[in-house]
């Protein structure tokens, strides 16, 4: 599903971001990213969705050479992917239905179609009851939903979660990862990236950590500890 293969990033800046980077994360799987700040996560996550393009290396996601891709072909990659952020990114004069239906308004699905599966997957949130809500008027954790919902209506075979648990209380961060681990069990991969260590700890999925630009473990197996 996702292969680094020595992969390399120094921005213009002189910043040397990754070095000599390398893992393979398969169909399937449920994959934490944790590692300090400055560590390298974020530009992990550009080089996965294809925002940025590597110094070095090779990148394949979801069978995609992303180092050869031309560029007009990015927008269509990117529909293979679900992406969860930490500021949620809703559209905010758009109630919920509206904001989830966007996500296939724009790759011309047709209205039956969101019809039918928008409120299917508000179901699959909790947030049947919510349709009619704008942002502003729910609670962090349920916008997060929201977002995860919008990122699940295509059925995207890969879910990128950046920080999603960054801007909601810590009782609802643990729903949050419930949930994707849920949607994991169907068969998407989840990555998601984190600094919450205690919240990694408390479910079984493979850790990898970054320092310094590079990978320094990779726990597939057992429980993460924090310490």
């Amino acid at each position: 599903m996702i292969e680094f293969i020595n992969v390399s990033k120094t921005y213009r800046t002189g910043t040397h971001a990754l070095h000599n980077f390398s893992l393979n994360i398969d169909r399937g799987e449920f994959v934490f990213v944790v590692g300090p700040s400055g560590a390298g996560k974020s530009t992990f996550i550009k080089l996965m969705m294809r925002e940025e393009k590597p110094t070095e290396g090779e990148i394949y996601v979801n069978g995609q050479n992303l180092v050869k891709m031309r560029r007009r072909k990015v927008p269509y990659f990117r529909r293979t992917l679900g992406v969860v952020f930490q500021d949620f990114r809703l559209i905010p004069y758009m109630n919920v239905y509206d904001n989830v239906a966007f996500a296939m308004r724009v790759t011309n699905v047709r209205r039956r179609e969101i019809r039918e599966r928008v409120p299917y997957i508000l179901k699959l949130v909790g947030l049947e009851g919510k349709s009619k809500s704008l942002p502003e008027h729910l609670s962090g954790g349920e916008q997060q939903r929201v977002a995860l919902a919008r990122a699940l209506v295509n059925n995207p075979p890969l879910i990128i979660a950046d920080e999603p648990t960054g801007n909601i209380d810590p009782e609802l961060s643990f729903e949050i990862v419930d949930l994707l681990s849920e949607i994991n069990k169907c068969g998407t991969t989840i990555v998601m990236v984190t600094h919450e260590h205690n919240l990694v700890s408390e479910f079984n999925h493979r850790v990898i950590m970054i320092e310094e630009g590079s990978v320094v473990s990779d726990n597939r197996n057992g429980r993460y500890s924090a310490e």
